[in-house]
């Protein structure tokens, strides 16, 4: 799974990059392509990651829904917001303190992925 979040990661950061870069605007429909990825990782979430206070799990499923109504409404900036805001912070919960060394490193020294 630890690839997996790492992968979903990356893809929202690359597409709220591009969004921001190249002004696209199809933020959602960009988006509709990582749902099942999406879906995975709050499954996964939901039936392996206990203990935690209430109120996370509620927020994440908040999350959810605003994926939801974006998809329904294509709302760029909620999608948006969702994704880079709220599930990205979920998913840095699993990624390491390695992890985000290392990318800092590749970036700095100029060799991207």
């Amino acid at each position: 799974m630890k690839e997996k979040i790492e992968n979903l990661y990356e893809t929202i950061n690359f597409l709220g990059f591009n969004a921001t870069y190249s002004r696209d605007n199809n933020y959602v429909i960009n988006s509709r392509e990582i749902i099942p990825q999406i879906q995975e990782f709050v499954q996964w979430f939901f039936t392996n990651i206990s203990g935690l206070e209430e109120g996370v799990y509620l927020n994440l499923t908040d999350i959810l829904k605003d994926c939801e109504t974006a998809l329904r409404e294509e709302d760029n900036v909620l999608m948006m917001d969702a994704l880079e805001q709220g599930l990205s912070g979920y998913l840095e919960m699993f990624l390491s303190e390695e992890y985000f060394n290392e990318k800092e490193t590749s970036h700095v020294d100029g060799k991207a992925d």
